[in-house]
């Protein structure tokens, strides 16, 4: 069975469910086109004979749900060939080695050393404003 216009009409007065993929499938150049989504369903409407038959939200609903169908059709299979066996390839040494130590020492200081401890003064809002 051919679909044609007086089938979409119907379609669409039913609300049927499958209206808006054969609205892309008669009206598909004009949908993917760079028109708004009002313009293009004022003239679907208008070549249907039917005034407000179509709305902008059935042209953005095909817009965004069909076009990814047909760009994916379009596209041509991609043919790899596989890669010929080979050694593995071995891995770049690092200009450093992390097994020598540092030439330069740091002055490291034990956390735990009392005069550190009284040097610091910490400040909260849990402090009674008389402790302090």
């Amino acid at each position: 069975m051919k679909v044609n216009k007086e089938i979409l009409i119907d379609l669409f007065e039913r609300k049927d469910k499958k209206r808006r993929k054969i609205l892309y499938e008669l009206y598909a150049e004009l949908v993917l086109t760079s028109l708004s989504a009002h313009y293009v369903a004022e003239i679907i409407s208008s070549d249907l004979a039917k005034p407000e038959l179509i709305g902008a939200d059935d042209v953005r609903y095909c817009r965004y749900y069909f076009r990814k169908t047909s760009v994916s059709l379009k596209k041509l299979p991609v043919k790899t060939e596989p890669l010929p066996p080979s050694a593995p390839e071995p891995r770049p040494q690092h200009a450093h080695n992390l097994s020598m130590k540092n030439s330069v020492k740091a002055p490291w200081s034990d956390g735990d050393a009392k005069d550190m401890q009284d040097k610091i003064s910490v400040k909260t809002k849990f402090i009674n404003k008389n402790e302090t």
